[in-house]
This record gives C-alpha cells, sequence and structure tokens, in this order.
C-alpha cells in the first residue's frame, strides 16, 4: 500500500476512535506508523474532524427544523423538486448532529421542556402546514386521529364551534403529535396540537393552562387524561384564552 492509497482510506476514519479495531483500515494504519509525514497528516485530519464535531455540538439547532424534516419526509414531489430536498437535508442533518449528539449523552433530555415544545410548533404553523387531511368535518378529522392514533381528540367546545381545515400527523422528540387546524377571523388559523403526556411530563391534569409567547404568537398548554393538548393563535393572550375549555 502507498501513502496515496493510505490517504484515500484513512479520510473517513472516524475520530472517536470507533475504527481502531475495524480491519479495513489495519494496513492504512500500519503504514502510518512507518511514514513520518503520513502520520503527521493523519494527525492533523484527525484533529481537524474532532474540531468541526465539537462545533457542531455546540451549534443551535433551529427550532422547528426537525419537525419539518420529519413532516415532509415521504411526500412524492418531482425529480428536481427531490434533487433540491434532498441538498436541503443534507444542509439540515448538520444542523441536527448537534441535537442528536445531545439526547445520545443524555437521554433525559428526550422530553422536551414546554419552551421548546411550543416554540417548535409555533415554527412550524408560522407558514400555513400542508396537511394529511383537509375537510371541514371535525367529525371526519377526529375519526382519522382515533384511527390513526387509537385516541380521541377532545377539542374544547370554542374551538370546535370553528370551522375545521384539517389535520395531520407531527413528531416531536420521538412522541407524535396531531395537528388540528381551525379558521378564525379573516385568514387567520387557530391551530390545536395534541401530544402523550411522556413528552411533557411535567403538566399535570388539573393544573390551569399554561401560556407562552412566541413572538407574534400566543399558546396556551394543558394536561387533559394521558395528552397534553396546545392552542396556538396569532394574538395576544385574550385572543387564545378564549378558545380555551372552561374551568
Amino acid at each position: 500500500m502507498d501513502e496515496q492509497q493510505a490517504r484515500l482510506i484513512l479520510q473517513v476514519y472516524r475520530s472517536g476512535g470507533q475504527d481502531q479495531n475495524d480491519p479495513h483500515f489495519f494496513a492504512a494504519l500500519q503504514e502510518t506508523e512507518r511514514n513520518p509525514q503520513l502520520a503527521q497528516w493523519f494527525a492533523d485530519e484527525q484533529a481537524f474532524d474532532q474540531a468541526i464535531a465539537d462545533h457542531l455540538e455546540r451549534m443551535p439547532v433551529p427550532f422547528g427544523l426537525e419537525t419539518r424534516i420529519l413532516a415532509n419526509a415521504g411526500r412524492t414531489e418531482s425529480r428536481a423538486s427531490r434533487w433540491l430536498v434532498g441538498l436541503a437535508t443534507v444542509a439540515a442533518l448538520l444542523f441536527l448532529c448537534a441535537q442528536i449528539i445531545s439526547i445520545w449523552r443524555n437521554p433525559t433530555s428526550a422530553a422536551g421542556a414546554l419552551p421548546d415544545y411550543s416554540r417548535e410548533m409555533v415554527s412550524f404553523v408560522r407558514i400555513p402546514p400542508p396537511l394529511d387531511m383537509e375537510t371541514n368535518d371535525l367529525g371526519k378529522i377526529q375519526g382519522w386521529v382515533a384511527q390513526k392514533k387509537r385516541f380521541s381528540v377532545v377539542a374544547p367546545p370554542a374551538l370546535a364551534s370553528l370551522e375545521p381545515v384539517g389535520c395531520r400527523a407531527l413528531s416531536f422528540r420521538g412522541h407524535d403529535v396531531t395537528l388540528i387546524c381551525f379558521h378564525r377571523d379573516g385568514n387567520r388559523l387557530a391551530h390545536l396540537f395534541v401530544v402523550d403526556r411522556a413528552a411533557l411530563p411535567q403538566l399535570k391534569p388539573g393544573q390551569r393552562p399554561i401560556f407562552s409567547t412566541v413572538g407574534e404568537w400566543t399558546t396556551a398548554s394543558w394536561a387533559q387524561g394521558g395528552h397534553v393538548y396546545m392552542i396556538t393563535v396569532q394574538g395576544d393572550r385574550a385572543a387564545v384564552q378564549s378558545y380555551l375549555p372552561s374551568a
């Protein structure tokens, strides 16, 4: 094996030492012991790879990025669109590396905090999202949820009185999220998110709704049975409070 062949092989050697017993790299690693110039190049390459990994780990992940990637996975698109999505996915995966590494090192963080959940869901509905089912029949939506998710969504009466737009399935930290959209005033929408309470265990049934503000959006979250409900509207606290279940 010459130096050029060794470099080609060692370019994919991971900096964490996971590959030290991989026979694919054995001959190339032996070559570094005989060739000081190759050994110095390999040391520099490993240092560079580790610096990139450390930088990615510290990089903040944009809220909603993972949600949008997972939500749009598997949708049929044109060949040109798939090519563009492929490039976008590669870029997105670089950002997601930090989150993946963080969760792997601290598994308990997989059950996200409510502020993270609120911001991530709001970031998804800032632009009207594509829906899995479009219908103005709330009964059909509830039937779809019952069939797909095997639980019944109980929308607060004031929200259920609005005209539905449709629904779709999302994900948050590995937990299924159901989104139902309703027409409000003008072209604005009210959004109802429902997630298993295991995703947000700090919320307990019987507690008052918790409000949060994300830019021009306001959310109200509460636990009901085995799920956490969150209403999200573009507006102030009074706007979202009018749709909450009565005490």
